[in-house]
């Protein structure tokens, strides 16, 4: 498939995607799974795999599928890689890496942070979140925070947009919630590519391509010939952008 280009080119493409139900639903398909390592170390495997380099990939091949009905659905097509099963077992994982040990802990944290705009602004303040553990065990343990019962029930909010078009339009969706930071110090642990590009430049492409994205037509971007990973990344450190 080539190189990947960024997750903000990953959100883009899930444009054509159709409707999701529930994370929740997702993740109670994942629970079987096991143990795993960090989404970095996940990333970092696929990166030598040939086929999928990151995420962004993982989803794009997920397209084919028609309706995205579960994460599960896209992490099994993931199977056939051999060194990624789902995104449960990559952050059962990360308990290894000392610093992350789990979401539910970065949730409880985020307490403090107030409503969620976009997911630029999310990754702006979530520098001070700290551990994670699992995704699995996060979203079981947010039900006793008050505001924050599942990401099941936030989700279940957005589906009355219809298409999700990009991330960014979820969460504005979601500034009922209330209770996030922002992955940015666990994302921060999980730069692709061995660091070669700083998790802060692809945030901020991120950032300046979200609104334009959501004018982007269903079938403009099913014709659409994605740049280069390289190319924007590079355009993005060359250029930095500058944050509000």
């Amino acid at each position: 498939m080539g190189l990947i280009h960024t997750l903000e080119q990953c959100l883009n493409r899930m444009q054509t995607v159709g409707l999701i139900h529930t994370l929740e639903q997702r993740l109670n398909r994942v629970q079987t799974v096991g143990l795993i390592h960090t989404l970095e170390q996940c990333l970092n495997r696929v990166q030598t795999v040939g086929l999928i380099h990151t995420l962004e990939q993982c989803l794009n091949r997920a397209q084919t599928v028609g309706l995205i009905h579960t994460l599960e659905q896209c992490l099994n097509r993931m199977q056939t890689v051999g060194l990624i099963h789902t995104l449960e077992q990559c952050l059962n994982r990360t308990q290894t890496v000392g610093l992350i040990h789990t979401l539910e802990q970065c949730l409880n944290r985020t307490q403090t942070v107030g409503l969620i705009h976009t997911l630029e602004q999310c990754l702006n303040r979530m520098q001070t979140v700290g551990l994670i553990h699992t995704l699995e065990q996060c979203l079981n343990r947010v039900q006793t925070v008050g505001l924050i019962h599942t990401l099941e029930q936030r989700l279940n909010r957005v589906q009355t947009v219809g298409l999700i078009h990009t991330l960014e339009q979820c969460l504005n969706r979601m500034q009922t919630v209330g209770l996030i930071h922002t992955l940015e110090q666990c994302l921060n642990r999980m730069q692709t590519e061995a660091g070669t590009f700083s998790l802060h430049e692809i945030i901020s492409v991120i950032a300046r391509t979200a609104t334009e994205a959501q004018f982007i037509t269903s079938n403009e971007m099913a014709n659409e010939s994605a740049p280069p990973r390289s190319s924007i990344l590079c355009r993005s450190r060359c250029h930095p952008i500058k944050s509000n």
